[in-house]
C-alpha cells in the first residue's frame, strides 16, 4: 500500500524522503512525536505546504493602528489574523446564531455570567 501524501504538501519527493527519515528513527508510527519529527524534517529538507483556505480581505481603516494611512508589514499580518478569525468563527452561521465564549479559570460559571456573543443573520 503507498503511502498517502496531503494535499497540502508543495513538494511530493522531499516529503516521502521525510517520512522515509522518520519510519527508520521511529518504531511507532503514527504519534505525536514521529509526526512532529516529519513535519520538522521535511521543513528542514526545504520542503514547504501549499496555503489553505479562502480569501481573506484586510480591513484596512481598522487594522492601520498607528493612522498614518500606510500598513506596515506587522498591520497587514495582524489585520490578516483578525479577518481569518473572524471568517472562521462565523463559517457555517449564514442564519446568524449565538455563539458562547468559554470562560477560563477553575469552577462553574454562573450562566448569568457567561459571555455570549449575538450573531445577526445576513
Amino acid at each position: 500500500m503507498a503511502s498517502k501524501i496531503p494535499d497540502n504538501v508543495a513538494n511530493p519527493s522531499i516529503y516521502k524522503r521525510a517520512k522515509a527519515k522518520m519510519k527508520r528513527k521511529f518504531k511507532v508510527t503514527p504519534s505525536a512525536y514521529s509526526s512532529g519529527y516529519l513535519v520538522q524534517e521535511y521543513k528542514r529538507m526545504g520542503g514547504t505546504y501549499k496555503a489553505g483556505g479562502g480569501i481573506v480581505t484586510v480591513n484596512e481603516a481598522k487594522s492601520d493602528l498607528d493612522k498614518d494611512g500606510k500598513l506596515s508589514k506587522y498591520e497587514r499580518k495582524r489585520g490578516a489574523a483578525i479577518a481569518k478569525s473572524i471568517a472562521k468563527q462565523a463559517k457555517g452561521m449564514n442564519n446568524g446564531g449565538t455563539v458562547m465564549v468559554q470562560s477560563r479559570g477553575c469552577g462553574a460559571i454562573m450562566p448569568s455570567k457567561q459571555k455570549m456573543t449575538r450573531v445577526p443573520s445576513g
